[in-house]
C-alpha cells in the first residue's frame, strides 16, 4: 500500500458528496472509472457520462441537500481497494433540515493514472423518508 492511499480514497468519498450537493454532476461522474458503475435501489448507470446524465435528471436544484459520509472502513490491496461507509442525506425543509435517507455506500475502487476512482458504488438504503428526487415512475 502506498503511503496516503487511504487519505486519497477518503477524499474521493468526500468529493462525491460535495459535487452531488453543489450540482456538479460532470465532476461527480469524473470520479468514476471509464467502466465505473453507480448502483441505487431505483436505478443504475455505467460510465462517467451516463452517471452524470442520470444525476442531472434525477437530482433537482431545489430543495437543497447535503450528503454526509462517515464511519468509513477502507481496505487497499495494490491498485484496488474497497470501502464501506455510512451515509446520511439531509434535505431543506420548510422549517430547516429534514433527514431524507441513510444507509451504506459499498465501494470498489481502482487506482488510475488520474488517481483513485470508483469502479462500483452501491447505495444500500437502511431507511428513507421523502428523498425529493425525480425518479422514474414505478410500473
Amino acid at each position: 500500500m502506498m503511503e496516503g492511499d487511504k487519505d486519497a480514497i477518503r477524499e474521493l468519498l468526500h468529493l462525491y458528496c460535495f459535487h452531488m450537493d453543489e450540482g456538479h454532476f460532470e465532476k461527480l461522474g469524473a470520479l468514476f472509472a471509464a467502466d465505473g458503475e453507480w448502483i441505487a435501489p431505483y436505478r443504475s448507470a455505467i460510465g462517467p457520462e451516463a452517471i452524470a446524465t442520470w444525476l442531472t435528471q434525477s437530482v433537482p436544484a431545489s430543495p437543497r441537500r447535503m450528503h454526509y459520509v462517515m464511519n468509513s472502513v477502507i481496505g487497499v490491496a495494490g491498485d484496488g481497494a474497497s470501502a464501506k461507509s455510512n451515509y446520511l442525506v439531509m434535505v431543506e425543509g420548510p422549517d430547516g433540515p429534514v433527514p431524507s435517507v441513510c444507509g451504506t455506500y459499498a465501494d470498489v475502487l481502482i487506482r488510475t493514472p488520474d488517481g483513485w476512482r470508483f469502479r462500483r458504488r452501491e447505495l444500500i438504503h437502511a431507511f428513507k423518508g421523502e428523498m425529493r428526487l425525480t425518479l422514474p415512475r414505478e410500473e
